[in-house]
C-alpha cells in the first residue's frame, strides 16, 4: 500500500467515528487536489446531510464535467473520480435519498448561475449522465456549521486542507488601534 492509500484509509477511519457535522466540516476544509475517496465515502453515508452533499456537488464543478460530455458528442467517457461522485450525488438528490437536513446551505447567485448552466448543458444531451434537480439550487435552513478551533483540534493535522490561523487577542477594544480592532473582530468571528 502506498502512502496516499494509507492516508485515505486513515482519513476514512477518522470519518467513521465522526459526526455528520464533522463530515461537513471536513468537506469545507478539503483540498480538492487530493484523492476524493474520503468525500465519496461521506456522500454514500445514509446520515450524510443534504447540505454536505450540495457543498460537495457544487465544489466539484458539475457543469464543467457535463460540458466535457457534451463536447464528446454526449458520450460520458470520463473516468474522473470526481465526476463519478458528482453523478452519484445527483442521482441521490433526484431520488430524494438525502433525508438528513439539519445543516444550513446557502444557494447564492453563483449556485443559481451554475445550476442554470448545468440545466442548459443537460438539455443539449439526449441522455445526460447527470440530471439537474431543483433541490440543487435551493437554500436549506438549519444550523450554520463552520470550521472552528475545536474541529481543528480533533481533526488530524495531516488531513487539514487549509491552515488555521489563530489571531492573538489584544487588550480591551478601547486600548486598540484600528488594525487591532479588526484583528480582534476577525478572531471572534473565527471562533463562531
Amino acid at each position: 500500500m502506498d502512502e496516499n492509500e494509507n492516508s485515505v484509509r486513515e482519513q476514512i477511519a477518522w470519518l467513521k467515528n465522526a459526526s455528520p457535522d464533522d463530515w461537513h466540516r471536513a468537506v469545507l476544509d478539503f483540498n480538492w487536489d487530493w484523492d476524493i475517496d474520503p468525500l465519496f465515502w461521506i456522500a454514500r453515508q445514509p446520515e450524510c446531510d443534504k447540505a454536505t452533499a450540495l457543498t460537495m456537488f457544487w465544489k466539484g464543478q458539475p457543469a464543467y464535467h457535463l460540458i466535457l460530455a457534451a463536447e464528446n458528442g454526449g458520450v460520458d467517457a470520463s473516468r474522473d473520480p470526481t465526476w463519478a461522485m458528482l453523478k452519484f450525488i445527483a442521482q441521490r438528490i433526484n431520488a430524494k435519498a438525502y433525508t438528513r437536513s439539519k445543516i444550513a446551505y446557502e444557494a447564492d447567485d453563483l449556485t443559481q448561475d451554475d445550476f442554470e448552466e448545468l440545466a442548459e448543458k443537460a438539455s443539449e444531451l439526449a441522455n445526460p449522465p447527470l440530471k439537474p434537480h431543483p433541490d440543487m439550487k435551493r437554500s436549506l435552513r438549519g444550523r450554520r456549521i463552520v470550521n472552528d478551533v475545536g474541529f481543528y483540534r480533533r481533526y488530524p493535522k495531516e488531513f487539514h486542507g487549509s491552515v488555521l490561523i489563530e489571531l492573538p487577542d489584544r487588550g480591551p477594544p478601547e486600548d486598540q488601534g484600528p488594525f487591532d480592532k479588526i484583528r480582534s473582530a476577525l478572531a471572534r468571528l473565527w471562533r463562531h
